[in-house]
């Protein structure tokens, strides 16, 4: 197998915690009697056929290669489609038709003028169309409409043509982690501090996370959700987290996944290299 690092334009401040996950995984992996190469995205060779790969990378480049890949009947977990279902534009097109309890959220031309479909004094979320941050300013809470024109110019003058606007949801943030087939979900409260403490069903939680894990098509996935007195909301959702307070026992959990979709080929044959 083949591992593949984020690259690190998609990891601010998570660098090394992208990576530490990346490293733990191919390590259990191992134990199990695989062979497994960690790479970092630049480092990929179009003539590099890997059996099987695992990757945490983002940028098209990277993506279209590995579709090439998934086109020549090589598994990638998770899929380069998956990957790129996670791109806030594609995601809100999937997960935003009433079927997903989600905020008010609308996805805009940088250059378009908002007037009125959100009221600005409770807070809008205003966040970049593409790829979730690579750095300051990608997401913003806003307040006014200055701050709201500037945060928009802002993305504008970086090239980012799509801006998208979701309603600020107050209540308890609770992050979650998940590796599917096998359903492994663990959650925490973002803030414990400023936690409210309002109810919720963990189950039903669990399965809103999960049902838009399985839309998007990721199998090791992460996200947000905020609970208020009587509902729930998902805020967000991304491909392969850094799983920082539960990165052992998600390691276990992916490489087994791995392993599953891996058991056509014998151990001491799971991983090989070709070259045009």
């Amino acid at each position: 197998m083949i591992g593949i690092f984020r690259e690190e334009v998609f990891s601010p401040n998570r660098v090394e915690d992208d990576a530490a996950i990346l490293r733990l995984t191919a390590e259990a992996v191992r134990r199990r009697g695989y062979d497994v190469q960690l790479t970092l995205p630049h480092d990929l060779s179009p003539d590099t056929e890997p059996n099987m790969a695992f990757a945490m990378c983002e940028g098209l480049d990277s993506l279209s290669l590995l579709e090439k890949w998934e086109s020549e009947g090589y598994t990638v977990v998770n899929s380069p489609t998956a990957v790129k279902n996670c791109y806030r534009h594609r995601m809100l097109k999937l997960l935003n038709h009433g079927t997903f309890p989600v905020p008010k959220t609308l996805l805009i031309p940088t250059s378009e003028s908002v007037n009125g479909q959100f009221n600005l004094s409770k807070g809008v979320w205003v966040k970049r169309g593409d790829v979730h941050s690579t750095q300051p300013g990608d997401v913003e809470l806003i307040f006014d409409r200055p701050s709201l024109e500037r945060t928009l110019e802002s993305m504008r003058s970086r090239w980012v043509d799509q801006a998208v606007l979701q309603e600020h949801v107050h209540g308890d943030l609770i992050k979650f982690y998940g590796v599917l087939p096998q359903r492994w979900f663990r959650h925490f409260y973002h803030k414990p501090e400023e936690v409210k403490g309002f109810p919720f069903s963990l189950e039903q939680i669990r399965e809103t996370a999960e049902l838009a894990a399985l839309k998007l098509g990721l199998q090791v996935y992460g996200g947000d959700i905020v609970v208020t007195e009587d509902a729930h909301y998902l805020i967000d959702i991304n491909s392969w987290p850094s799983f920082a307070i539960c990165r052992e026992e998600a390691a276990e959990q992916i490489a087994s996944c791995l392993v599953k979709r891996c058991r056509k080929w014998e151990p001491q044959a799971a991983f090989q290299w070709r070259s045009a």
